[in-house]
């Protein structure tokens, strides 16, 4: 029986979504600070897309396997079917942004980059659902244009604290504190970076908790309860699921992968190479177990075995079964996300030489300068001289992309909720359509402005895009899928977004160092590019005609 949703009010619509700012705070200092931070602790450019395979690799995996935990979780004591779960995630991400900036070495920080981006996937999945499960369709548009609203917020709120605390804070270059020989270890992070971080901890889980105390969940029928019922009757705990599905995805493709570098030595020096070995292999080994749970039904061990994986199954059918509209979406996606992953990872650096002139030659002397530091050398006079400037310089550019991706989130929080009355209007599809080219200009452009502050002209049309990026998708593949089932589709929508973002940690990292010439500027014009592409194939995007947009029916006040 299908439960019929009451209407929302503006304020409901609002507290429901705001946690969701929280989330999003964390994203925006992921976007511009961590890469940096991995810069500051010696990266290289080339190195950048495959220190970042955190991000796709754990958004393909949590988020279809909490989707699909979720659709089949009703805990009232815990607050119902989503909530529980972002709740979790919101934890675990505040706890990971309180000890980022505190990493000493590279490893360290991928390594919590890799917790922190489980802690915020754990918790986005559940909450695309939750605004799904709450609304009617007449007001999925404005629930999801809410939502962008708040991801406007969150990052710009994660930029602007960047910027401000730059200007605020910075004194390494004049104080000489990068080569401060009484601290423990040589450090180039920043100390002004730690307050952006710790703000972040503290947003993400305040907000959350506000969204879980001001709204309630929708309570399944009977029929639902039952069918939830039978369907855990003897499936294990959530986090055992969880733990158990990792574990058999990740343990066979990694002893392989081992295996097969010990007998090709090489692979251990193009890293690239092997994670795409090892990517291959957990794909293989995903098929064969699926094929060997579905064909022995009868198996009480192989049963067993699919009761613990049956999330990962169930993402698996509903790719099976999924509507057409998401195949073309997948389409658009892959060319959108690919290039909004090389935009967070190499604006940065491309400010560090367009607007500062720090060459890659500088970049090398300066990596050389402070490993001797490391090492104990003595340094002269003028290393030390050059390396605090090109410090300083890099810390500037730091700052100046907080304040750009500050900009363009705050056009996004502008924008959102005004697109809606225009999509209701011209159509989701069109507006979609103009803002992906409206975001290709945009990156097309900024790596030939030298202005610091004509650099903030693109991004107002990138904010544009970005609003319409965050909403309008998730409003129009809401009214295509199975009520029953939104939660594993909304993770399938996120596979989309990760698969994207995998392929291009693994490819990039070549492509711009053998045919760009490790030249940031040359990657921020590639993924312009990409978004043009992007908006050609959304013009494809064509909803059913009772699934269209109808007149706005919530009042703004």
């Amino acid at each position: 029986m299908k439960i019929t949703k009451p209407r929302l009010n503006f304020w409901q619509i609002w507290n429901m979504n705001v946690g969701f700012f929280g989330i999003q705070f964390s994203f925006g200092l992921q976007q511009t600070a961590v890469s940096p931070i991995f810069s500051f602790l010696g990266a290289e450019h080339n190195e950048l897309p495959l220190l970042n395979l955190a991000g796709p690799v754990t958004g393909l995996l949590i988020q279809p396997i909490i989707g699909a935990i979720s659709d089949k979780t009703w805990s009232p004591k815990w607050g119902g079917r989503r909530k529980p779960f972002f709740l979790i995630g919101a934890i675990l991400a505040s706890l990971c942004l309180f000890a980022f900036p505190y990493s000493p070495e590279l490893w360290f920080a991928v390594g919590l980059l890799w917790i922190l981006d489980v802690g915020n996937n754990t918790a986005m999945e559940p909450y695309r659902a939750f605004v799904g499960d709450k609304l009617p369709d007449s007001q999925l548009t404005f629930g999801y244009q809410m939502q962008s609203l708040f991801v406007g917020a969150g990052i710009t709120l994660a930029n602007l604290s960047l910027f401000a605390f730059q200007h605020w804070f910075s004194t390494s270059a004049e104080t000489g504190g990068l080569f401060d020989t009484t601290a423990e270890t040589a450090s180039a992070i920043p100390t002004w970076v730690y307050y952006s971080f710790f703000l972040g901890a503290l947003a993400s889980i305040g907000t959350v908790m506000w969204s879980v105390w001001k709204t309630p969940e929708i309570p399944p029928s009977a029929e639902e309860l039952e069918e939830i019922k039978q369907h855990n009757e003897g499936t294990p705990a959530p986090i055992i699921q969880i733990l158990s599905v990792l574990f058999v995805i990740f343990s066979v493709p990694l002893l392989l992968g081992y295996l097969v570098a010990e007998l090709y030595p090489y692979l251990w020096s193009n890293i690239n190479l092997w994670v795409i070995v090892v990517l291959v292999f957990a794909f293989l080994w995903l098929y064969m177990l699926y094929r060997i749970i579905k064909r022995n039904p009868d198996n009480k061990s192989i049963k067993k075995l699919g009761d613990t994986l049956s999330p990962l199954l169930e993402a698996a059918e509903a790719i099976g079964i999924m509507p057409n509209f998401l195949w073309k979406l997948a389409a658009v996606y892959f060319f959108q996300w690919y290039a909004l992953f090389v935009y967070w990872q190499f604006m940065p650096p491309m400010l560090r030489s367009s607007l500062y002139g720090i060459t890659n030659e500088d970049h090398e002397k300066f990596e050389s300068i402070m490993s001797s530091f490391r090492g104990g050398a003595q340094i002269s006079a003028e290393d030390m001289s050059f390396a605090e400037h090109i410090q300083s310089l890099a810390e500037q550019a730091l700052g100046h992309a907080g304040l750009m991706n500050g900009t363009y989130n705050f056009v996004t929080m502008l924008v959102a909720l005004a697109l809606v009355p225009i999509a209701s209007k011209i159509g989701s599809k069109l507006v979609y359509v103009l803002c992906l080219f409206l975001t290709g200009i945009a990156m097309l452009t900024m790596p030939f402005i030298t202005n610091q502050w004509m650099l903030l002209a693109p991004m107002v049309l990138f904010g544009i895009g970005w609003a319409a990026m965050m909403g309008i998708p998730y409003a129009m593949v809401s009214k295509v899928i199975p009520e029953e089932r939104r939660g594993v589709y909304m993770g399938i929508v996120n596979m989309m977004i990760v698969i994207p973002m995998l392929i291009q940690t693994v490819s990039f990292g070549p492509i711009i160092k053998n045919l760009m010439s490790n030249s940031a500027i040359n990657a921020i014009l590639f993924g312009g590019v990409f978004f043009v592409i992007a908006g050609l194939l959304a013009m494809r995007l064509n909803l059913p005609k009772d699934k269209q947009d109808s007149e706005l029916d919530t009042e703004i006040p």
